[in-house]
């Protein structure tokens, strides 16, 4: 049973439910033989009754020939001694089958108890079969049958039958025929010196032994192989709307954590998440201070599935300390606090992560922004110009916290303005050719006019009719829009950048202009190019 539930993926519930099996089978196994004993007491006591009725009867009105008078008035003579024992036999089966059942089995708790308490209960049924059976061919030596003949069938018997109400293997059934086979011997070496048997009787009937096996180790085998087959079938689907179950609760958690969209006069904030299973690795935090700016951390932890979204999980969670802890911290500061976390707790599993963190003040639509290996931002202005914005700092978990850096950059949104952020599921998705979604698609798309109402939407089936499906890698697309904010220059270069410049060049930024304004503003030291506004020094002339 142990090599059975070995090929299992579900070895503890087969060991268990063989178990019950097996105590529930020999329990029936001991109400059948109290069963059929009872009937045999009741026959063999008829018998003896039906005797004692004709005892004075003459024989020769039953039979005219000799012969079968003679043998008749054998078995008369006979009888009562013959159905005494039977009866005394058939008790003591009784006595055994009853003590089995009524105080062995109630206490049988594991399977080896129950093959044990099997055991003894078919050696106490051979050793009453074998002594009855000798003393029947020794006492009554005429008409009696081939001697040892009985003792052969007492092992199929007590082979077969347990066979058909035990589930248990072919090499445990054999436990209780070897001492049933060493009592048939000794049977035969009684009868052979008694004379009531040859030598080649003896031999014939102990070649005869292997062969009364075969049908109980076949039923064995089938009943054990065809179970084996049902039961694993009932534990994979079992198992596997179970798993569907434990997933989808697994997910309502997990958006649990995610925030809810945002839509007032001052921020708009959307996403739209399709995992690849019913969980994934992508993940966005979204919180809004007591001041009104808006903290954004979006990560993507490498693989996907319930792995990624048990890491996920963990990061959540340090996320909103860290917001918690320190409501002012800067967006590169959270990324260094990540990469702290991912070196010390999740590298050395090889679980690494990109992440983007960004706030936003919606007043004044200024954008603080650091990109630790994430796929870039993008920027889809009023007037249709996109622009994108790259990594800033290294993937998280891959560097020490000394070789970290923290660089920032700054973008800023007018009222009509719409922060894109995507995790790779967006642009890595790969059609059926093979061919990849890619950045510049991406751009294409968020450059459509007229804009659609939700470009998280939008995207997302942009994704799902690229590749049929939603199912490689998790996709998360989130929006951000500040409605009221004041426009201004965006500016693009980092803090340090913005020191080098002004020392070298003694450059400053210098306000944003509208689209209408783009022929003057080569004169006042800006230069528009093609989605990218960059500032350039009074004197100095613009090139496309």
């Amino acid at each position: 049973m142990a090599d059975g539930a070995a090929s299992t993926l579900f070895k503890a519930e087969y060991e268990r439910e063989m178990e019950s099996w097996l105590r529930r089978r020999f329990g029936w196994l001991l109400g059948s033989t109290i069963v059929y004993e009872l009937l045999s007491l009741l026959v063999a006591m008829g018998g003896l009754l039906i005797y004692r009725l004709a005892k004075n009867t003459d024989l020769g009105a039953i039979t005219e020939t000799d012969a079968s008078r003679e043998q008749l008035e054998s078995l008369r003579e006979n009888a009562p001694e013959y159905l005494t024992l039977n009866i005394l036999g058939t008790i003591l089966m009784l006595a055994v089958a009853a003590r089995a059942f009524t105080a062995v089995r109630p206490k049988l708790e594991t399977r080896e108890q129950t093959l044990r308490a099997a055991n003894w209960f078919i050696l106490q049924i051979g050793a009453i079969s074998y002594g009855a059976d000798l003393a029947t061919q020794l006492l009554f030596t005429d008409n009696t049958g081939q001697p040892g003949a009985p003792g052969l069938s007492y092992i199929l018997f007590l082979h077969v039958l347990p066979s058909i109400f035990l589930p248990w293997s072919p090499r445990e059934s054999l436990r209780p025929i070897y001492p049933l086979v060493s009592m048939f011997i000794l049977e035969l070496v009684i009868l052979k010196v008694a004379g009531r048997i040859g030598m080649g009787q003896v031999v014939v009937m102990l070649v005869g032994v292997p062969f009364m096996l075969v049908p109980g180790l076949i039923i064995n085998w089938w009943r054990l192989r065809t179970h084996r087959r049902r039961f694993d079938r009932r534990m994979v689907t079992k198992g596997y709307f179970s798993m569907r179950r434990e997933l989808a609760q697994a997910r309502a958690l997990q958006m649990a954590l995610f925030p809810k969209p945002v839509r007032a006069p001052h921020l708009e904030f959307d996403f739209t998440y399709m995992p690849a299973n019913e969980v994934g690795g992508d993940f966005i935090h979204a919180s809004i201070s007591e001041s009104g700016r808006v903290d954004i951390v979006m990560m993507d932890v490498t693989g996907h599935g319930m792995a990624s979204a048990l890491t996920v999980a963990r990061l959540s969670g340090e996320v909103e300390r860290l917001l918690a802890e320190d409501p002012d911290i800067a967006p590169g500061s959270v990324l260094r606090a990540l990469n702290r976390y991912a070196t010390l707790t999740l590298a050395k599993h090889s679980v690494y992560l990109t992440a983007l963190a960004i706030q936003v003040d919606p007043a004044s639509g200024v954008v603080r922004y650091a990109n630790a290996g994430h796929p870039p931002a993008w920027v889809r202005r009023g007037d249709g110009k996109v622009e994108r914005f790259d990594s800033t700092t290294f993937l998280l978990g891959a560097v020490s916290d000394a070789d970290f850096e923290d660089d920032e950059m700054e973008i800023v949104l007018s009222a009509a303005d719409v922060l894109v952020l995507v995790t790779d599921g967006v642009h890595e998705s790969i059609d059926r050719a093979g061919r990849q979604f890619g950045l510049e698609r991406l751009q294409d798309s968020l450059g459509r006019t007229p804009a659609p109402e939700r470009w998280s939407a939008h995207l997302t089936q942009a994704v799902e009719q690229w590749s049929g499906r939603i199912g490689d890698d998790d996709v998360l697309v989130a929006t951000v829009r500040t409605p009221l904010a004041t426009a201004r220059l965006p500016k693009t270069r980092s803090f340090a950048e913005d020191i080098e410049m002004e020392t070298t060049l003694g450059m400053s930024r210098v306000p944003t202009m509208g689209a209408t304004q783009s022929v003057a503003s080569a004169t006042h030291g800006v230069a528009a190019t093609e989605g990218v506004t960059t500032a350039v020094p009074e004197g100095v002339e613009a090139t496309p």
